[in-house]
């Protein structure tokens, strides 16, 4: 029995925290809709977005919003770019940290293409691109490129060159070299750099899908909804957007304290 009792999941003192800070700022947001302290145009109560959301999820192909058709545009977008940005920089962050000429070329580049705001570079892509897809899952490249290839070289740089070399003087091949030498030291800055990646892609996708899509997602919807004074749309895309910004940003970070935990970076009980 004991055993069990200690097996069993209990949320930990952080999780119950957190959901007592987000139960607070919901009552008191549906409060002051309910008084009326802010008119309900201006802010309207978490349950009327609730009811919002069960609209437009039921709704078909006719209505100005549809939730799960932008929910879906936005993240075929985003996982598009992001798989891109991924194939390009590991690769490119290997190189330059293990080659010091290509290091010395594509270093400034990097620190040239972090100090862009992403937003920056979208009036000349829609001269290049066009209004569309190919507008969004560019600027989703640009802005997750830089961080996961600056991680990438960071981890291979911490990397003791003597695994390396010998492992290479024994003949071992370049990919094997990379699974059981480079792959285990660069685990866990590879995995930091995809979270920051996907961070600044999540966000920037959204701002340029207000400027850009031409057929949904949830920046253009809320872009949209802001014609037609439509607060509730408004309101419920925000949190839409912030509920599966937070689930992301969550899935990185277990995915990250895991390979820390696999690796021995930190021991399973959280102790660096």
């Amino acid at each position: 029995m004991a055993g069990h009792a200690r097996g069993r999941w209990r949320p930990s003192r952080n999780i119950c925290i957190g959901a007592a800070s987000v139960g607070t700022v919901l009552l008191l947001w549906q409060t002051m809709s309910s008084l009326g302290v802010v008119p309900t145009v201006l802010l309207p109560g978490p349950v009327t977005l609730a009811r919002q959301a069960v609209v437009l999820a039921g709704q078909g192909g006719a209505v100005p919003f549809q939730l799960e058709h932008d929910i879906t545009l936005t993240m075929v977008r985003l996982l598009g770019g992001f798989a891109c940005a991924v194939a390009l920089a590991v690769p490119l962050g290997v190189i330059s940290a293990l080659w010091p000429p290509a290091g010395k070329l594509l270093q400034p580049v990097f620190a040239v293409l972090m100090a862009v705001p992403a937003i920056a570079i979208v009036p000349i892509l829609m001269l290049i691109t066009g209004i569309g897809n190919a507008t969004d899952v560019t600027v989703v490249i640009f802005t997750a490129f830089v961080p996961i290839a600056v991680y990438v070289h960071e981890g291979v740089k911490l990397v003791d060159r003597r695994y390396y070399w010998t492992a290479r003087s024994f003949g071992t091949r370049p990919v094997d070299v990379f699974r059981h030498i480079l792959l285990p030291g660069i685990a866990v800055p590879l995995i930091a750099g995809l979270r920051m990646g996907m961070g600044y892609a999540w966000r920037s996708l959204i701002a340029t899908e207000s400027l850009t899509a031409l057929s949904g997602g949830l920046g253009y919807s809320i872009f949209q909804a802001a014609q037609f004074f439509d607060t509730r749309t408004i309101y419920l895309y925000m949190v839409v957007i912030a509920l599966l910004g937070f689930g992301i940003e969550a899935l990185f970070r277990r995915a990250e304290r895991r390979t820390a935990i696999r690796w021995g970076v930190i021991a399973s009980g959280g102790s660096q």
